[in-house]
């Protein structure tokens, strides 16, 4: 995939609005269970990419990262699709 696309991030302790900018502008909600989520649509995986390094950088526990939908970037009708698994002659799952 490498279109845009809506993620949902979810992070140990809380962050401040602040770090919003920093973060490809995703709306960040923090949580009673002291984790925080940054929520918002991204342009294509690099700027994925560059959300989750930025995090790093600044020392954020990454809990999940959650797909939650693409956009219609190729026009009507255009979706993806996770590509079955087959199973190997060992007897492990593999794409």
């Amino acid at each position: 995939m490498t279109g845009p696309a809506t993620y949902e991030i979810r992070v140990a302790g809380h962050l401040d609005d602040h770090w919003s900018d920093r973060l490809g502008g995703l709306a960040v909600t923090r949580h009673a269970d002291g984790t925080t989520t940054l929520i918002g649509r991204l342009a294509d995986q690099a700027q994925l990419y560059g959300v989750l390094a930025g995090l790093r950088d600044i020392g954020a526990a990454l809990l999940s990262v959650e797909l939650l939908s693409l956009a219609d970037a190729a026009g009507a009708g255009a979706s993806w699709e996770e590509a079955p698994r087959k199973e190997s002659s060992d007897g492990g799952a593999r794409r």
